[in-house]
């Protein structure tokens, strides 16, 4: 779990604005940069917090600009882009980057070499930035500079009157409060310090990766003031930026989170990699909420809780990690949330949740049922799910769920041609991108996997009445699967079925999951079958495909604005979340030596190689379909994450 980039890599900023790395406080709060501390995206910040009352994440801390002072000559670390030009061009006294959990960048300057560390402790809104002077012959004085920005995390900051540019002085730092109905910002040194208020607006900072997304990508930032303070060889200082006041000392706060994060490492240390590095990882998308409630952070940078990706994601960053209290946690609190038969596909911070998804739900019985295989807490289950569950499903017998029916095929229907409930659920102009209204294979697949599983675990625990329509839907459903959704001349399950007239037989990835969920109403034959046309026409080294390329509408790309990049998110772009499903299939129909060595065979390049070139111990959202393969989307996705884990879980 260590990255090291040395001098010449550091130079060449086609390779070192491309790596990121990820700090997280497991509230929903983040400290994110490339590794030269030089913002490429909006998203990054020293400090980035939801607000609660606002429901809102914001920048608050945008960077820390700083120089050094050496036998009066002053020198500055940061690097910057501004129109047309890079400044300053501190990168260039950079002498290495060691990733180990955190950030540490090495500069060397003449004989004098320091040493700056970035970490964010545990469930604080703080970030603590630490300076070390390794050698010098001189005093080192350090100048530090906090940029400001203060504005919601998708949006960009320009210069304005409303700011109140007054700090109030705090020991070794001072307080901040620039904005009605935002929390202040305090910022402090561990050690003597002065700070000079100078207030000042720096202007038209570039955002490269916001202009190649087609986003406003000029921002203002606002400095307060000035800090100064000596160091001379083997002294050290630690600047805290925080939304809560200091209480004790801040080289404690330090101490107590870098033993915080031996530990975590220490706890998979065991692990071979990249299981070691990816549990590790995992932790980052965990989050306790403002209502003490455990949850999932679907992505980083932009990504807020998501039902379905929460769901998915829980079996590998919690079970496979050894925290099933965690798991039951969030299974209790999506249990609160179920209504007419809904989960809701996006958790807002101030209740207001979006139930668009038809899948949450069942979503949710798989993740139970999963919980279930690792825990064996029947106990559990019983006393805080068991009737969620089966309110789910009565939702469904009454025909109460809004956009969703149960056909006399018992298959579930769902949507029109101007919905997206499905995971494929990009939209342009408010039209789907890619339509799956009726029966979406994966929904089905979900659901007769749902009915087999209440059944079958709960049946004496069921009242008839249930009992007897889930008995009677997976019996009619099972009885008209293959009629319905087999394609007889190219063996392979088709995507989505409205009728015998009307089929969409796209070759698409949702199709495994009929083959590899718990209980499915395919023979082996028919999943060796699908399997192979999925490693034929979608698998890649870094996931699978959405589309076959042979299809007309197969798009290659992922570029431009967002309604350019929405219009090929599921028309070919590969997805690491669906290794998971793939490996169960697999392991149905192989011996575990078989699938075992495809699978570090044929996808090794996501662990071996992606895992430490882009976002930093993470891995991404989507990559394009046809090689080089490039990583696209959010760096660091929880349902990439937790699905590799998984797989390879069960692949021991």
């Amino acid at each position: 779990m260590r990255i090291d980039i040395d001098r010449e890599q550091v130079a060449n900023l086609q390779y070192s604005l491309k790596k990121e790395y990820l700090l997280t406080n497991g509230r929903g709060g983040y400290a994110s940069s490339t590794i030269l501390d030089c913002h490429t995206r909006k998203y990054h910040g020293l400090l980035v917090v939801p607000v609660e009352h606002h429901g809102k994440t914001f920048c608050l801390l945008s960077k820390l600009e700083a120089s050094v002072i050496i036998d009066k000559k002053e020198f500055n670390l940061s690097t910057n882009k501004f129109p047309g030009v890079y400044s300053p061009t501190g990168h260039q006294y950079v002498e290495k980057i060691v990733l180990d959990g955190f950030p540490e960048t090495t500069y060397k300057i003449g004989d004098t070499i320091i040493e700056k560390s970035i970490i964010m402790p545990r469930n604080e809104d703080t970030v603590l930035v630490k300076y070390a002077v390794v050698s010098s012959e001189h005093t080192v004085v350090l100048k530090l500079i906090p940029l400001i920005n203060y504005r919601d995390y998708h949006t960009v900051a320009g210069e304005n009157m409303f700011i109140r540019p007054r700090t109030y002085f705090e020991k070794n730092g001072f307080k901040f409060s620039p904005y009605d109905a935002m929390p202040s910002l305090y910022i402090q040194t561990s050690e003597t310090s002065t700070f000079y208020p100078s207030p000042t607006w720096w202007k038209a900072f570039e955002y490269l990766k916001e202009r190649n997304r087609g986003y406003p990508y000029q921002e203002d930032l606002f400095s307060p003031g000035v800090f100064e303070l000596k160091l001379d060889k083997g002294e050290s200082v630690v600047i805290r930026a925080s939304t809560s006041a200091l209480v004790g000392r801040i080289s404690t706060e330090w101490n107590t989170e870098t033993k915080r994060m031996a530990a975590l490492t220490a706890r998979f240390a065991a692990e071979k990699e990249p299981l070691k590095t990816l549990k590790a990882s995992g932790e980052d998308y965990l989050i306790t909420g403002a209502d003490k409630t455990a949850g999932v952070i679907a992505g980083y940078h932009w990504f807020g809780e998501w039902g379905r990706d929460t769901l998915i994601s829980l079996a590998g960053l919690t079970l496979c990690r050894g925290e099933n209290e965690t798991a039951l946690s969030i299974l209790r609190k999506y249990a609160r949330f179920q209504k007419d038969g809904l989960l809701p596909n996006v958790v807002d911070g101030k209740g207001n949740h979006a139930y668009n998804s038809i899948d949450s739900v069942f979503w949710f019985f798989r993740a139970v049922q999963q919980y279930l295989e690792f825990s064996n807490d029947r106990k559990g289950v019983e006393k805080h799910l068991f009737e969620p569950l089966c309110n789910i499903l009565r939702a469904y017998f009454d025909a109460i769920v809004p956009g969703a029916s149960i056909g006399k095929d018992g298959f579930i229907y769902a949507g029109d041609c101007t919905t997206q409930l499905t995971w494929m659920d990009a939209t342009v102009h408010g039209t789907p991108v890619t339509p799956r209204h009726g029966a979406a294979i994966e929904i089905n697949a979900l659901w007769f996997n749902a009915l087999s599983f209440i059944i079958d675990t709960f049946e004496k625990k069921l009242d008839n009445g249930l009992l007897k329509k889930c008995a009677a839907a997976r019996d009619a459903f099972a009885a008209g699967f293959e009629t319905a959704f087999w394609n007889q001349d190219e063996n392979y399950l088709i995507d989505v079925y409205r009728g015998p007239q009307d089929r969409d037989c796209s070759i698409r990835p949702n199709q495994l999951f009929a083959v590899g969920l718990p209980f499915t109403c395919v023979d082996r034959g028919t999943a060796l079958k699908v399997i192979q046309k999925v490693k034929e026409q979608l698998v890649t080294p870094f996931g699978l495909r959405t589309l076959s390329p042979s299809d007309v509408r197969y798009s290659p790309e992922y570029r431009g604005d967002q309604t350019m990049r929405d219009r090929t998110y599921h028309q070919g772009m590969v997805w690491p979340w669906l290794l998971g499903i793939l490996c169960d299939a697999l392991l149905k129909v192989q011996p575990k030596a078989e699938v075992r060595k495809y699978f570090m065979e044929t996808f090794a390049p996501l662990w071996t190689t992606h895992l430490y070139e882009y976002g930093a111990f993470h891995l991404s959202e989507i990559f394009t379909p046809n090689p080089p393969h490039v990583a696209k989307g959010a760096m660091a996705q929880a349902w990439s994450c937790a699905e590799t884990i998984r797989a390879l879980e069960s692949l021991k």
